[in-house]
């Protein structure tokens, strides 16, 4: 059976009458082929829009009502789910007052720092903790203050506003940051939101000043590290050149000197104490002579034999003798013996000529001469050794000295390196105590919105609609494909395999076009009425959104409840 209307089609034409009159059966079979063909082109025709909107129209029932159930679905959702007003506040980082020229500050953060700081300082829970006590923003809410730190956390939104001007040669400053805050009391959010701007501007400042008194304070005790280290060295140098005096390397040109003097002072006096030890044997010689002449033998004079004997024995002495010599043990043993005689006559010298005594007189000089010069070149020779020994350790001196003095120089530098940063740590730390270094100016404050956020209406519909259109679609095939009955000559053709011969249009009487005018007006006045019903909740939500959240109280808060408690 074929139900529906049905359009002429080829085979009609084959098939149908001609002149009013059926076609004979042998003038059908002469025409073969042409059926054949026909039937195949009937086959080949696939699914067409004219066969989707004649299914769209025999499925309208089903398409439709999901489609109107899913709007009055988002329709509740609209009137149930609380209202939340969102308010949001922007900020910008405003550059230090005071041109870098002038004073530098030792305070600096790159746009990724200044944003973490941002989300530390205001999602901190040091931060939201009082203003959830200020605001009594969850009254009557038993959870625990890290859930009521984290809800609120949740509602907080915090943005980075890109700049109007990009430079694609440069990275992205991020210098303006927005601060929003939802909640179902459009007062409090605005409230809340400039709370937290004012907090962390507030807190940003204290950082900033905190992190320059630090600066400043690790300046000052590392200058004074530095300034022990360096007064310690310097004393050390100072120590170093008194330890040391006569060894340093500026020393080593007046050490020559010295010795060289000393070297010529040592030849000099080596002459004449040789020239004056000639003169005494010469004039002992002479004394011996004049004794001898005088009293013809010169050993009776025990002062001349003792002169003699002490001649002979430096001379001993000279010549490598030791003092266990048996020649030197008996020339001192005789001097000895000599002086004890020459003693006890001292009170009775006996006489003596004038030109013995002249001559005695001046060996006496040149004994004292030859002794003085002997001391002198003893002296020379300790100089010239000291002097000697000095310039050898000058190099090593030099070496460790200049090792000290580049210590301290080094010291130094650093000292002063130290005192000009200094002085930039305290300008800086005068500049940040007074606000005038890099902060954040309020551009635009929060204000309570007019609209909620949230639900989103259009998104709750625009989702109705299409859950409603995607479920309609989905029973209309469902219910198309298990409708066994045929609706084209084509779906009869495809599943017999047998050529149509003709088609009877549906004759419709008038009853049954009036019954079916009557249900297509029914189906539409109860559209109407849904989409009314759409306009009429959207309607008064947007204008009485006090009702709406009485109700919503009424029927969803909790029986303790405190007067003018706010849902959360």
């Amino acid at each position: 059976m074929i139900r529906g209307r049905v359009e002429p089609v080829r085979l009609a034409s084959l098939f149908g009458p001609r002149n009013g009159d059926f076609r004979r059966p042998w003038e059908i079979a002469g025409r073969a082929d042409e059926v054949a063909m026909a039937v195949e082109e009937v086959q080949e025709q696939g699914l067409n829009l004219s066969d989707v909107l004649a299914v769209a129209r025999r499925r309208a029932v089903w398409l439709g009502a999901p489609i109107v159930i899913g709007l009055v679905l988002a329709l509740i959702a609209v009137l149930v789910l609380p209202r939340e007003y969102e308010s949001a506040a922007t900020i910008v980082a405003e550059s230090e007052e005071i041109p870098d020229e002038i004073a530098h500050t030792t305070v600096t953060a790159t746009a990724e720092e200044l944003w973490e700081n941002l989300r530390v300082e205001i999602l901190a829970r040091d931060s939201l903790s009082p203003i959830i006590d200020d605001y009594q923003l969850f009254r009557g809410n038993g959870a625990s203050r890290e859930e009521l730190v984290d809800n609120m956390r949740e509602r907080i939104a915090i943005e980075p506003l890109p700049p109007a001007i990009v430079d694609p040669r440069k990275p992205v400053e991020l210098n303006s940051f927005r601060i929003a805050f939802r909640w179902p009391v459009p007062e409090e959010a605005s409230g809340v939101a400039n709370r937290l701007t004012r907090d962390f501007i507030s807190a940003h400042l204290k950082q900033r000043s905190k992190r320059a008194e630090g600066a400043s304070e690790f300046i000052a005790q590392e200058l004074n590290k530095t300034r022990a280290e360096l007064q310690r060295v310097g004393q050390e140098i100072t120590d170093y050149k008194e330890n040391f005096q006569g060894e340093l390397p500026e020393q080593l040109q007046l050490n020559r000197e010295h010795l060289q003097r000393s070297q010529v002072a040592l030849a000099t006096n080596e002459a004449m104490l040789e020239t004056a030890r000639e003169q005494v044997l010469q004039i002992r010689r002479e004394i011996e002579a004049m004794i001898r002449a005088a009293t013809g033998s010169a050993d009776q004079d025990p002062v001349v034999r003792k002169q003699a004997l002490e001649l002979h024995l430096n001379h001993l002495l000279s010549t490598g003798k030791t003092e266990k010599h048996p020649s030197v043990i008996r020339t001192r043993a005789e001097v000895a013996a000599l002086e004890v005689v020459i003693e006890s006559h001292a009170d009775d010298p006996g006489p003596s000529s004038p030109d013995v005594v002249k001559l005695r007189h001046e060996l006496r000089g040149y004994e004292v001469q030859a002794q003085v010069h002997a001391g002198e070149i003893e002296r020379l020779k300790a100089d010239i050794a000291e002097y000697e020994q000095r310039i050898e350790n000058t190099p090593r001196r030099a070496a460790e000295l200049a090792h000290m003095e580049s210590s301290y120089e080094n010291l130094a530098l650093g000292a002063a390196e130290l005192q000009r940063k200094k002085l930039e740590t305290d300008m800086a730390r005068s500049i940040e105590l007074s606000n005038k270094g890099e902060t954040f100016r309020i551009v635009e404050s929060a204000v309570p919105a007019d609209s909620p956020v949230s639900p989103n209406i259009p998104l709750l519909l625009v989702a109705g609609l299409a859950l409603g259109a995607m479920t309609g679609l989905a029973l209309a095939v469902v219910r198309e494909l298990m409708d066994a009955s045929f609706h084209t000559v084509a779906d009869l053709q495809r599943v017999l395999g047998l050529p149509v011969l003709a088609t009877v249009p549906m004759i419709e009487l008038p009853a049954e076009r009036a019954r079916r005018r009557r249900a297509f007006w029914r189906r539409g006045g109860a559209a109407a009425g849904v989409m009314l019903l759409l306009l009429a909740g959207l309607a008064f939500y947007r204008l009485a959104p006090g009702a709406i959240d009485g109700a919503r109280e009424a029927l969803f808060a909790p029986e303790a409840r405190e007067p003018g408690a706010s849902d959360v």
